[in-house]
């Protein structure tokens, strides 16, 4: 048997994640599928991740070796640090602004991107997230830059 490590290492951090994700979400009522709890949902997602963990365990056990390279340390961290700027700096930065500056940050994780790119994927996702989130689900958001509390 040849084990694919880069598959066995996620598949096992996918499960670790979802069972992490299950043993949080245990104080929350699920209801059923009519009344909807606020436990169904995060059951769903890692229930669904569970699985997937499960299957790609088991896809590298038959996929043959693979070994395990270098972390990529810079580029997660740009990634997490991205993730973390959206949370901080939503309510006041507004929408726009926030979308833009998480973009940048996680754009340079990646050295291929260009300028021109980049800020044809800001504006694109700053009109879907605009649509969707703002005009189709009605979420009280400020677009743009809140001055003074306003």
């Amino acid at each position: 048997m040849k084990i694919n490590a880069r598959d066995l290492t996620a598949g096992l951090m996918l499960l670790a994640i979802a069972a992490a994700g299950l043993w949080l979400n245990t104080d929350h009522t699920l209801g059923d599928a009519r009344r909807m709890g606020p436990g169904y949902m995060p059951l769903l997602a890692f229930g669904t991740l569970f699985g997937l963990g499960v299957v790609v365990s088991l896809m590298a056990l038959f996929s043959g070796p693979d070994p395990l390279e270098r972390w990529a340390f810079r580029e997660l961290t740009l990634i997490l640090v991205a993730l973390c700027v959206f949370g901080l700096i939503l309510e006041k930065a507004g929408l726009f602004l926030t979308l833009a500056v998480t973009i940048g940050i996680s754009t340079l994780a990646d050295r291929t991107h260009k300028p021109l790119g980049v800020l044809a994927l800001i504006a694109f996702l700053m009109a879907l997230c605009w649509f969707v989130f703002i005009q189709q689900l009605d979420i009280r958001i400020s677009v743009w830059p809140t001055v003074f509390g306003y």
